[in-house]
């Protein structure tokens, strides 16, 4: 005959593997769905053997040097092969597979298996910005190559590859042209970093368009032409807006409503006009070598009377 565990005044041995079963099916629930989606896995290989390919790739190779399998066991699941793995971080470096967003900077982890942040940083990668080949990766919240070696212009085809796209990190690279007007058709971008590059041209009027922008970095470029009337439209407390290290030129009125934690205009010597409050009293304000403060021509021509010295 069977075993019988009947239910005793103290818990028996019984009830105790019972418990102890419950949990450990609980604690598996969550780390088997982490687990690479095979999709993904197939996509993010491709990309890896794609950027191997590429005619020079001596620190792309260095990059993803860890995407390579059987993967961590302590931190897989669901196979020897797991990218995603059960950390922050993935198995592979420079690949993060979290969850739903609990906090402005915070997900759960570990995800569902859909890989949603790239962050290869630092690595000097070599060649255009790889849009193409990640293109796939529909859920990525983060694209993030800065620090790098890419050459060429900034891709437009974001929006339709990524309709989750929180942040675009192209800072310090070599690109050239223009920036892209495509780019405020990403309605759920947040962040948008292009500083220190060799990009020229305007800052298109359609980034007044971005409701949901809060870092704009465009330092150190060759930037010209006037900071365009739609920007009055983005959001009033954004975090960051750095102009310096450019040839912008005009007034910075249309930033007039808002009240910033970080601005930098500094480098662009025919910026000029009256400094908006909020932007005067932002963290990390500098003004130096610029016109900020004093009458734009067509100010003076119209008869600004300069008071600073009678106040």
């Amino acid at each position: 005959m069977g075993m019988v565990c009947l239910p005793p005044a103290m818990p028996s041995r019984c009830t105790v593997l019972l418990l102890a079963l419950a949990c450990a099916c609980a604690c598996w629930g969550p780390r088997a769905a982490a687990y690479t989606k095979p999709d993904q896995l197939q996509i993010i290989t491709a990309f890896r053997d794609a950027m191997l390919a590429r005619p020079v790739h001596t620190n792309w190779a260095k990059a993803l040097a860890t995407w390579t399998c059987p993967t961590n066991p302590a931190t897989s699941v669901g196979g020897t092969c797991d990218p995603c793995g059960q950390l922050v971080w993935g198995n592979w470096d420079h690949v993060g597979c979290r969850g739903e967003r609990v906090t402005y900077t915070k997900e759960k982890v570990p995800g569902d298996g859909t890989i949603n942040h790239i962050h290869i940083t630092d690595m000097l990668i070599e060649g255009p910005v790889p849009l193409a080949e990640l293109c796939p990766l529909t859920g990525l919240v983060e694209f993030d190559v800065d620090g790098g070696d890419l050459t060429g212009t900034i891709p437009s085809g974001f929006a339709a590859c990524y309709p989750q796209l929180v942040e675009i990190d192209l800072s310090y690279n070599r690109l050239t042209g223009t920036l892209p007007p495509e780019i405020a058709d990403v309605k759920t971008l947040e962040q948008f970093k292009v500083e220190d590059n060799s990009l020229s041209g305007t800052i298109p009027a359609e980034y007044g368009n971005m409701a949901t922008v809060n870092w704009l970095r465009f330092a150190d470029n060759n930037f010209t032409g006037s900071i365009p009337a739609s920007l009055a439209n983005t959001a009033q407390h954004m975090s960051q807006l750095t102009l310096d290290g450019n040839d912008f030129e005009g007034d910075l009125y249309a930033l007039s409503d808002h009240s910033m934690i970080n601005f930098n205009a500094a480098n662009n010597p025919r910026i000029c006009g009256m400094v908006p409050v909020g932007l005067r009293f932002a963290h990390g304000f500098n003004y130096a070598n610029s016109g900020l403060g004093l009458p734009c021509p067509e100010e003076a021509a119209n008869g600004w009377v300069d008071l600073s010295e009678t106040l």
